[in-house]
C-alpha cells in the first residue's frame, strides 16, 4: 500500500517554479553542508598535521588520496541507493525504501570488508607507488592501515544517508556529519598533541579520532533508521536475505558509478603521483590547495545531489518536465556559487595558503599554490554545469554516461596534459592545474551533449513494479528548461 510524507509535495504535482526553487535549495543546503563538512574532516585533520610539518602533511594527504579510491566506491553505492529509493517514493512506493536499505546495507559491508583487508595488506606498497619518499611512505602507511577500521562504519553511514537523500531528508546526514566532526576535532586534537593526561601520539591520534568519529556516525544512522524515519525502516529480519533483483537493479545503477568514481580516484592517485614528482613541498602545496578547492567543489556536489533526487522522484512519478526543471535550477544555482567560490580563490589565493603552510620551506608551498589557486579558479563555473548535469542523469538512471564522461575526461586529456604541463613544459604545479581545467571543459561538454539529447528522461529504474501515479507523456514545451540550462 502506497504512503504519502506531508512533509514533502507530490512529485507528480505540477511545475511551479517557485516550489522547483526552494525544494531544489531546501535539498542542496543541508548537502552542502554535508560536503563542506566531509572535506572539513579532511581538512581540519590536515591542518592539525600541518603543525608536525610538511612530511606529515604529505603522508596524511596521499593516504587520504589513496582512501578515496576505497570511499568513492561507497559513496557509488549511496548514489546507486539514492537513485532507486527517489525513483520509489517519486512511485509512492515508500514501503520499498526499507528493503532497499536493507539490500544495499548488505552490499557494503561485504565491499568495506575487502577494502579494509586490500588496505591493512598492501598499504605501504600502494603508498610507495605513488612516488612518495621513504619518510613519507611510513607516515601515510600508518594513518591509512589504522583508518581502514573506520571503512565499515562510513560505508553504512553513506548508504543509510543516501536513502534518506532519496525520499528527500538531506537534513539528517549533514547534522550527522556536522556531529562526527566536532568529535573528530574533540578526541583528535589531545591525540596528536599530547594535551593534559592524552599521550602525544601525533599521526597515529589522527587515525584514532577519525575511527571513533566515523564509528559514531555510523551508530546514530543505525539507530535512526531502526527506529524508522519517514516511513523508512531497517528493522526486522525482513528484506536482509539477498535479493536478486534488488541487487540486480542495484548494480545496474551503482555498479557504473562506482566505475566513474574509481576511474576518478585511480586518475586522481596518478595525478599525485605527478604532483610528488615535483617534490614533497609541492606536493603539500597540492593537498592544501586541494582543501581549499573542495570548499568549493563539495557544494557543488550538493547541487548535484539535489538534482538526482529531484530528478528521481520526479520521473518516479512520469512528471518528465518537472524533472527538466529541477535540473535547470539546481544548474544556475550551482553557477553563481561555484562562480563566486572562483572570485574568492583567485582574489585570497595567497592568505589561503598561508593559513596551512609551514616549515622550513613554506614559502615554497606557499608560491606554487598560490599559482595553482588562480588557475583553478576560471573553473569553477565550468565545473558547476558539469557537476549537475552528471546528477541530473544519475537521478534518471543513466550512471553509464557519467562514467564514459569522466573516463575521456581524466584519463585522456587530464593526466597525460598534466604530465607533459609540469614536467617537460617546467610549470609546475599550475601546469597541473591548467590540466585540470581542461578535463573539467571536456567533462562539461560532454555531459551537456547527453543532457539535451534527452534520452535519460525515457530510461525506467524500477522495471516490473507498478507506479501508483500515471506516466505523463512529453508535451511540446517541455524541452524549454533544458534550454535554460545549455545557457547556464
Amino acid at each position: 500500500m502506497a504512503a504519502t510524507i506531508p512533509s514533502y509535495p507530490d512529485p507528480a504535482a505540477s511545475i511551479n517554479q517557485g516550489e522547483i526553487r526552494r525544494l531544489v535549495l531546501n535539498l542542496a543546503w543541508p548537502s552542502i553542508l554535508e560536503n563542506l563538512l566531509q572535506s572539513g574532516l579532511g581538512l581540519v585533520t590536515i591542518l592539525m598535521v600541518a603543525q608536525l610539518g610538511s612530511t606529515a602533511v604529505a603522508g596524511v594527504g596521499a593516504s587520504m588520496q589513496l582512501q578515496i579510491l576505497f570511499i568513492s566506491a561507497f559513496f557509488a553505492l549511496s548514489m546507486g541507493t539514492t537513485v532507486i529509493t527517489a525513483h520509489a517514493f517519486g512511485a509512492g512506493r515508500i514501503e520499498t525504501t526499507g528493503k532497499i536499505a536493507k539490500q544495499s546495507v548488505g552490499a557494503g559491508l561485504v565491499l568495506s570488508g575487502v577494502f579494509t583487508i586490500i588496505v591493512a595488506v598492501f598499504a605501504t606498497q600502494m603508498l610507495s607507488l605513488m612516488g612518495a619518499d621513504a619518510d613519507v611512505v611510513a607516515d601515510g602507511s600508518r594513518f591509512l592501515r589504522f583508518s581502514a577500521i573506520s571503512y565499515i562504519f562510513m560505508a553504512v553511514m553513506f548508504i543509510l544517508g543516501g536513502v534518506l537523500r532519496g525520499v528527500g531528508d538531506t537534513r539528517t546526514p549533514m547534522l550527522v556529519t556536522a556531529g562526527i566532526n566536532v568529535l573528530n576535532v574533540v578526541v583528535s586534537y589531545p591525540l596528536i598533541f599530547g594535551v593534559g593526561v592524552f599521550p602525544r601520539l601525533e599521526i597515529d591520534g589522527a587515525a584514532i579520532g577519525m575511527v571513533i568519529s566515523r564509528l559514531a556516525g555510523c551508530g546514530i544512522m543505525v539507530l535512526l533508521l531502526y527506529r524508522g524515519r519517514h516511513g523508512v525502516s531497517i528493522a526486522g529480519l525482513d528484506g536482509w536475505r539477498p535479493d536478486v533483483t534488488h541487487l540486480r537493479r542495484l548494480a545496474n545503477i551503482g555498479l557504473p558509478s562506482m566505475a566513474e568514481s574509481m576511474l576518478r580516484s585511480g586518475g586522481q592517485l596518478l595525478f599525485v603521483i605527478i604532483v610528488f614528482m615535483l617534490g614533497t613541498a609541492v606536493a603539500a602545496s597540492h593537498q592544501l590547495a586541494q582543501n581549499a578547492v573542495f570548499l568549493s567543489m563539495f557544494p557543488g556536489f550538493g547541487f548535484a545531489m539535489a538534482a538526482t533526487a529531484l530528478v528521481g522522484q520526479s520521473l518516479g512519478a512520469g512528471n518528465i518536465p518537472r524533472a527538466k526543471a529541477a535540473s535547470a535550477t539546481a544548474t544556475r544555482a550551482c553557477v553563481v556559487w561555484m562562480s563566486v567560490m572562483g572570485l574568492i580563490f583567485f582574489v585570497f589565493a595567497e592568505p589561503i595558503m598561508k593559513l596551512g603552510a609551514s616549515g622550513e620551506d613554506r614559502q615554497q608551498i606557499i608560491d606554487a599554490g598560490v599559482s595553482a589557486l588562480r588557475v583553478i579558479a576560471f573553473a569553477q563555473p565550468i565545473q558547476a554545469i558539469g557537476f549537475v548535469l552528471a546528477g541530473s542523469l544519475r537521478g534518471a538512471g543513466d550512471t553509464r554516461w557519467p562514467m564514459v564522461s569522466t573516463a575521456v575526461a581524466m584519463w585522456i586529456v587530464r593526466l597525460p596534459l598534466a604530465y607533459l604541463l609540469a614536467i617537460p613544459l617546467g610549470l609546475g604545479l599550475a601546469g597541473v592545474y591548467l590540466a585540470m581545467l581542461g578535463d573539467n571543459v571536456i567533462l562539461m561538454l560532454m555531459n551537456l551533449w547527453r543532457y539535451r539529447k534527452g534520452d535519460w528522461a525515457n530510461r525506467k529504474v524500477l522495471v516490473g513494479e507498478p507506479s501508483t501515479t500515471p506516466p505523463q507523456p512529453v508535451k511540446a514545451g517541455d524541452a524549454e528548461p533544458e534550454a535554460v540550462v545549455a545557457r547556464g
